[in-house]
């Protein structure tokens, strides 16, 4: 079926690794509905993609920076998607109980690291939440996380954190986006408080 943009609410959930934002995206897309979400995650580069950039010193391709990201597609579907042409590889939910939803409105979140550094995709969004950790909080959670490729050492030190810094100040100084702390367990109220309170 045919939609236009104002028939969306569209969320961008962005920030740094380990921060809480698959976390985030995923109860919420248990709660609205109907929704779909695209995670970043899934539009990186094959490894052996020309594409990607070498860290400085490092046997290991820069992951943490746009430029290993085909953003374009990541746009092109959700573009396809706000227009009613679904792509199969999408998660959706449809209507249930205990479900919030807005009339005459469908959602759509789009999540990832840097998903709100991409200039089309934040400038869509209705809501933008982006979350931040200190260094050592950070550190102690991705050292239990497990990547393909791995971390090898030196990786989170010389490019994992020094582009999330870069990346993070940009955002700063945007006053549309909302600053969450990872360490709390408050970003599903805001976001929700934030819903109930535009669409009543």
């Amino acid at each position: 079926m045919a939609s236009s943009r104002n028939d969306w609410i569209i969320i961008g959930i962005s920030g740094v690794t380990c921060g809480g934002k698959t976390s985030l995206a995923n109860q919420l897309k248990d709660t609205l509905t109907p929704v779909h979400v695209f995670h970043q995650d899934k539009y990186f580069y094959p490894d052996d993609s020309p594409k990607h950039v070498r860290c400085e010193g490092l046997e290991h391709n820069n992951y943490d920076i746009l430029g290993a990201l085909d953003m374009e597609t990541m746009l092109a579907d959700i573009n396809m998607t706000i227009k009613g042409q679904d792509r199969a590889h999408l998660t959706r939910t449809e209507p249930g109980e205990n479900k919030f939803s807005v009339l005459g409105k469908r959602f759509l979140i789009a999540e990832g690291f840097t998903v709100l550094n991409y200039k089309p995709i934040m400038d869509m969004c209705d809501f933008r939440y982006y979350f931040v950790l200190e260094f050592g909080e950070c550190v102690l959670r991705r050292s239990y996380r497990l990547y393909d490729p791995p971390d090898i050492a030196g990786y989170f030190e010389q490019c994992v954190w020094p582009e999330h810094i870069k990346y993070r100040a940009e955002i700063e100084r945007d006053s549309r986006v909302h600053i969450i702390d990872g360490t709390q367990r408050d970003a599903y109220d805001i976001v929700m408080n934030e819903l109930r309170a535009n669409y009543k």
